[in-house]
């Protein structure tokens, strides 16, 4: 089967972690200091995304990552996938081989003549734009931490301050496109987006475990796909927030999502089927899943993602 295009929404919540760190700000989170807005690249949830289908298929199935547990540059990367230094070769057997370029695209050195670079650009037919928090985000008072080492030669402890920079509370909304035109080049299948519906929700609820990263749990995903070349847009753009003046837990947000529900009506022509997972304690709250079931015009076009 044919690759779509689609509509994503994300959101998960982060609770007293750093869910994206600034390394020119001490790696403080990211944020917008006109607004407080907490901001997350897409390379960050990206990221996730690929030590997850680490974790499941090994390094070898994953472009921008690791080779058994060493940092390698793009050159070396290509020596494991393939001896060969054919442009269209080389394109092929990364496509073949790696998930994510397949999803996400790839930039591909390649060894020319006389050692001089060349490169082969693959833009991926799925892409995210930066997430923001729906709400104001404060970070927490004091980020001072003191770390206690012993030395080899003294049996004196010596203390050093650090900085770990966290915020209370954030509900981080992302949103996708996944292009039909575009999978044609990179070889992107229908099964390879089932498993970017499934993972990258398990992303964050199981690679989100270093010291800095705890605290973070998914929320909601929900992919429009339509029957032709089509889109919405940005899907934030539909749901109507408000918020307490301090946030600190998923009810201190109020969510309306009577914006989106209304435009889905209003496309549900160009609708092939809805795609969503959202987790039982956000459901209760907002009643996404049953909205989308009332929506008379959309019967039989959603399905839970198991």
């Amino acid at each position: 089967m044919s690759v779509r295009d689609s509509d994503i929404l994300f959101i998960y919540e982060a609770r007293l972690t750093n869910p994206n760190g600034d390394p020119d700000e001490e790696n403080m989170p990211r944020m917008d200091r006109k607004t407080w807005t907490n901001l997350v690249s897409d390379v960050r949830l990206k990221r996730y995304f690929r030590d997850y289908l680490v974790d499941k298929y090994g390094w070898k199935s994953v472009w921008v990552t690791k080779v058994e547990g060493r940092h390698v540059d793009a050159t070396k990367r290509v020596e494991h996938i393939t001896k060969s230094r054919n442009p269209d070769e080389v394109k092929s057997q990364v496509l073949e081989n790696c998930i994510d370029a397949r999803l996400f695209g790839a930039t591909i050195p390649l060894k020319g003549a006389g050692g001089r670079g060349e490169s082969i650009s693959i833009t991926g037919p799925v892409q995210f734009t930066w997430g923001f928090s729906l709400h104001k985000v404060d970070l927490v008072d004091s980020s001072a931490i003191t770390s206690i080492f012993k030395g080899r030669e003294v049996e004196a402890e010596a203390g050093t301050i650090g900085r770990d920079y966290r915020v209370y509370y954030s509900m981080i909304a992302f949103y996708g496109r996944i292009s039909s035109k575009r999978s044609f080049e990179t070889k992107l299948s229908s099964d390879d987006i089932k498993l970017l519906d499934k993972y990258l929700w398990e992303s964050i609820k199981l690679n989100t475990t270093t010291r800095s990263k705890i605290g973070q749990w998914p929320l909601l995903y929900l992919r429009v796909e339509y029957n032709d070349l089509y889109s919405i847009g940005d899907l934030r753009r539909f749901i109507s927030r408000s918020y307490s003046e301090n946030v600190r837990d998923l009810d201190d947000v109020k969510l309306d999502f009577t914006m989106l529900f209304n435009k889905l009506s209003e496309v549900s022509d160009k609708i092939n089927k809805i795609y969503i997972r959202i987790d039982e304690m956000f459901e209760e709250l907002y009643g996404v899943k049953e909205g989308l079931e009332e929506i008379d015009n959309l019967s039989g076009r959603i399905e839970v993602i198991g």
